[in-house]
């Protein structure tokens, strides 16, 4: 659990860099094709962020990724 919750602090971070450097993007007049660029890839890795934090989010399918992992014996009946 420690991964996660560091990832989930790194993304964090990342969001507000990368929603920090698009407001001093819009509060210009004038970009060039290089700040453009980058603003491209800023709202994509937002959009790539977004979908990371979607698949954490929902549950896997496959409850054996969930449950098999335990210590306890699997019980047959």
């Amino acid at each position: 659990m420690a991964y996660l919750s560091e990832h989930l602090s790194s993304l964090r971070l990342e969001i507000t860099v990368l929603r920090n450097m698009n407001v001093r993007y819009s509060q210009q007049s004038e970009h060039s094709p290089v700040e453009r660029t980058a603003a491209i890839v800023r709202e994509s890795r937002l959009v790539q962020i977004k979908h990371e934090l979607s698949k954490m989010r929902n549950r896997p399918d496959d409850s054996a990724v969930w449950w098999g992992k335990s210590d306890k014996p699997v019980r047959v009946a």
